[in-house]
């Protein structure tokens, strides 16, 4: 018994890692094919980026029945199952010819395989194994994962420089495939153990569960925070080299500013790992709902003054949005929903968020494209994201 706190901190920095090789890959490195995939390809990169929104989307929509898997026979075969999709996905794309192949492998093999692989089952593993510490236990994974993700893009990015894009993602298939012993070895039931509640312990108005979360209003009003959330900060991502950039900045310091946000969410997840913890489970909804409504506030800046100083203020904000929220919102649903069903209700909050994921993007290179400024952008952001943090106060109410 003396070594099971290492061995599940030990599981918990295994999901990081696999998450960072598998999701890392999809989510960051994937933009050293983006070029030379067009080239080849001969079609344009918007072409390309289709093919990747509609990968967010498929994931989005599989991400309940993946969650729902999870929680009826455990996460160990579902992310097995995932990494090998995933490898076969990055297979086939190294012998893709045209742009339907390109969607068909990127959105319906890849896609799913990265979703089931690396991302709501392993939540899920870590909640289930860490009881009490089940916040810090999701930030040291998702700091893990943040980490390896950065390191791997260097790394694409040179073997695509030296080897070509299809070489690359034969290499990158087989390194997926080299991980599968991993969870295959050290994600049975036995090595896991479950701590905590197995079920919620009550509604938020005190009386026992008696609903699907679907009709709870907890869960509505978690989601549509989070959807704001998530919304802004993939929209401003997509963006934000492009803003700096036309107000005089370095295009390569304005990347390694970029990176720099990645960066900082790693202590801001610890952070928030600990103050989930620690504070009260009724106590949490007036932590998101600041932090959200601190973010907005943050962004408006630039819309006040746009200049160097207040992009700096945009990218901290950006960077602790990127790592406090989805800690404390996964803390958050296990106290509210209880742990048996904690991936269903991940999966479901996955699904909800990507109407705003994929359309916050589009919108903000369409507002830019009418006005010639991101100003608009960044006020509408902001008024979101304020919306999204006061909606919380109801949630509050609920639990109190």
């Amino acid at each position: 018994m003396t070594d099971r706190p290492k061995a599940r901190w030990g599981l918990v920095s295994t999901t990081g890692a696999l998450t960072g090789f598998g999701h890392g890959f999809a989510a960051f490195a994937v933009s050293a094919l983006l070029k030379p995939l067009a080239l080849d390809l001969d079609t344009g990169r918007g072409a390309i980026s289709i093919a990747i929104g509609l990968g967010r989307l498929v994931a989005g929509l599989a991400s309940p029945t993946i969650g729902r898997i999870a929680d009826a026979k455990g996460p160990r075969g579902i992310v097995i199952a995932g990494m090998l999709t995933s490898a076969l996905g990055l297979f086939a794309l190294a012998f893709v010819r045209n742009e339907i192949q390109l969607y068909l492998v990127w959105s319906l093999i890849f896609s799913v395989g990265i979703a089931a692989g690396f991302t709501v089952a392993l939540d899920k593993l870590v909640v289930a194994s860490m009881g009490s510490k089940r916040g810090m236990g999701l930030a040291v994974r998702f700091s893990i994962s943040a980490i390896v993700s950065t390191l791997i893009v260097p790394i694409v990015t040179t073997m695509v420089e030296y080897i070509g894009w299809r070489y690359t993602c034969v290499v990158w298939a087989g390194v997926l495939v080299l991980l599968i012993p991993a969870p295959y070895i050290f994600f049975r039931a036995d090595r896991i153990g479950i701590e905590g509640q197995d079920k919620p312990q009550a509604t938020p108005d005190g009386s026992p569960p008696r609903q699907s979360v679907l009709r709870q209003s907890a869960f509505w009003i978690i989601a549509m925070a989070l959807m704001a959330q998530a919304s802004v900060t993939t929209g401003l991502s997509v963006h934000l080299v492009a803003l700096m950039t036309d107000y005089g900045v370095d295009p390569v310091f304005a990347g390694t500013l970029f990176g720099g946000m990645i960066l900082l969410s790693v202590p801001v997840r610890l952070l928030a790992g600990y103050v989930a913890d620690k504070a009260k489970p009724a106590h949490l909804p007036i932590v998101l709902g600041a932090l959200l409504i601190m973010e907005g506030l943050a962004i408006g800046s630039f819309a006040l003054a746009p200049g160097f100083a207040t992009m700096l203020v945009v990218i901290a904000a950006l960077g602790i949005s990127a790592g406090a929220p989805m800690v404390l919102v996964l803390v958050l649903c296990n106290e509210l929903f209880g742990q048996q069903g904690f991936a269903t209700v991940q999966g479901n909050l996955m699904m909800i968020q990507v109407p705003g994921t994929m359309l916050a993007p589009i919108i903000a290179g369409y507002v830019y494209d009418f006005t010639g400024s991101y100003v608009p952008v960044v006020v509408g952001f902001c008024l979101l994201l304020l919306l999204g943090g006061a909606s919380l106060n109801l949630l509050r109410r609920q639990m109190a």
